[in-house]
């Protein structure tokens, strides 16, 4: 080994220890930088070389340049992403919902129903009575303003779900876009050789965004790139193509279902004829994400409370003409509806427009040789809805008096609403877990990196050092010659 073996050696270290320091400043640099792993060198001898019989290194090489990666974590975070956001839509809209059955106040369905059937009971106290048979009226019709808000709130709820599809879409369309593109800079890194670590970065972080919208399942290839599938097996990234995710109106009110286009860079137009359908109505529960939970709030959630408020409607408009019908108003009529037979949900319940004060029909016959009441103070039909709002009605949860029926139903809304909080909350304190896994394990600690960035420096100088040394031999030696 002569002096010229030592120049080599110590300009291996300069060029190893140089590199390392690139790197290292690379690393404090995207300390801040979303989705940036921590990368590493990794240093190999030189091949070793016999001299004088033994075995000596030949200085120091680059073997790669690697980024700090857990495939396991991008997986579970991918999964705890989709999971997290389907939650989190759904205790949205519920929070959105819940004031709406708060009986806490004293505006609410239950409160109408209660003075709705307190207003008989006045009313059978003095049955001739103006001002209870007014005050009776007004109460129903607070009563039928309390349906229709408690419908216009949910079919809100679910409009604005269904509105919130196109957007949601939009952004998954967005993300599979960014991902082809960067999957084509990988491909063209690598058909130079070049180093794709930062590129690999930006793929994990795009899968982890477009698991927010959607469930997916991602294939990494053996050239790098990502390929995503959506539940039902289409596939919105494929390499360096992408297919375009839309909602597609059925034409029934907040009825959009999910369409996936072919693949292409740019994708084919819209076909809805021939494209993917993703998910319909009811779907929400297999598509996962932001858009399974917000289709789930359209499709179960809020018609499960509408259904039940319009059974109700239904329940409370039918049983309340077949009394009303049966008896005498003060001008001696019978055969009337005390609501608009046809308003048989939520949103459609209405009084009947003929009904008045005098047109309540608060009497009954005594006898069957007195089918025409003439006493004022008759209130035996009146006594007949007192005993409605206490009587056992079937409905499709159970048997249940109107008012426990509606203070079962808001039960049920806190319950779900709860539970879902609940389930919303664990899913971010795993997620959070992750994140600080993933933090520990491949984000920059510029503790770390400083101190790193020291060693090397050090290193440098010190293969600085023999190339000084040896220059001062080779001059020795020249000077010996001459």
């Amino acid at each position: 080994m002569g002096i010229g073996t030592l120049f080599d050696i110590a300009s291996s270290g300069v060029t190893a220890q140089r590199l390392a320091i690139e790197v290292t400043g690379e690393n404090i640099a995207n300390v801040n930088t979303d989705g940036y792993s921590r990368q590493q060198v990794i240093m190999e001898n030189k091949p070793v070389t016999t001299a004088n019989g033994f075995p000596l290194g030949t200085g120091v090489q680059i073997g790669a340049v690697q980024r700090t990666y857990d495939n396991m974590l991008q997986l579970q975070q991918v999964n705890g992403n989709s999971s997290y956001q389907e939650n989190l839509a759904k205790q949205t809209a519920l929070e959105q919902i819940q004031p709406s059955f708060n009986e806490l106040t004293s505006d609410g369905l239950g409160k109408a129903l209660t003075n709705f059937f307190g207003a008989w009971q006045d009313l059978t106290t003095n049955a001739s009575g103006s001002a209870e048979r007014q005050a009776l009226i007004t109460r129903s019709q607070i009563l039928v303003d309390s349906f229709h808000q408690m419908d216009f709130t949910l079919s809100n709820v679910a409009s604005t779900a269904d509105s919130n599809l196109v957007g949601i879409t939009a952004e998954a369309t967005d993300n599979a876009r960014n991902l082809a593109l960067v999957n084509t800079q990988i491909l063209a890194t690598g058909s130079v050789g070049g180093n794709a670590n930062e590129l690999l970065d930006q793929r994990d972080l795009l899968l982890r965004k477009l698991s927010q919208q959607v469930s997916i399942t991602s294939t990494i290839n053996a050239d790098g790139t990502a390929s995503v599938t959506l539940p039902g097996g289409g596939q919105i990234v494929n390499s360096t193509r992408y297919a375009t995710l839309y909602t597609n109106a059925t034409g029934a009110p907040a009825a959009n279902d999910i369409m996936l286009s072919a693949l292409g860079n740019p994708p084919p137009a819209n076909v809805p004829a021939t494209d993917t359908l993703v998910a319909t109505v009811g779907g929400g529960a297999t598509v996962g994400g932001k858009l399974g939970g917000t289709m789930q709030v359209r499709d179960g959630i809020v018609p499960g409370y509408l259904a039940r408020l319009n059974e109700m409607a239904n329940q409370l408009v039918t049983r309340t003409n077949t009394l009303h019908s049966a008896g005498y108003a003060l001008d001696g009529t019978t055969g009337n509806n005390f609501f608009n037979p046809a308003g048989l949900t939520a949103g459609s319940i209405a009084l009947d427009g003929a009904l008045t004060g005098t047109k309540v029909a608060a009497a009954l016959p005594v006898v069957p040789t007195d089918p025409i009441p003439t006493s004022s103070g008759n209130n035996l039909n009146a006594l007949q809805f007192v005993a409605l709002g206490n009587q056992s009605v079937p409905f499709t949860t159970g048997n249940a008096s109107f008012v426990n029926n509606y203070n079962s139903l808001v039960s049920q809304v806190g319950v779900d609403t709860e539970g879902t909080q609940n389930v919303a909350s664990q899913g971010a304190s795993f997620l959070k877990q992750l994140s600080a896994l993933r933090s520990s394990n491949s984000e920059v600690s510029l503790d770390e990196e400083l101190t790193n960035l020291t060693k090397y420096q050090r290193a440098f100088q010190g293969s600085a050092k023999v190339i000084s040394a040896a220059t001062d031999m080779l001059d020795t030696v020249l000077g010996m010659v001459r």
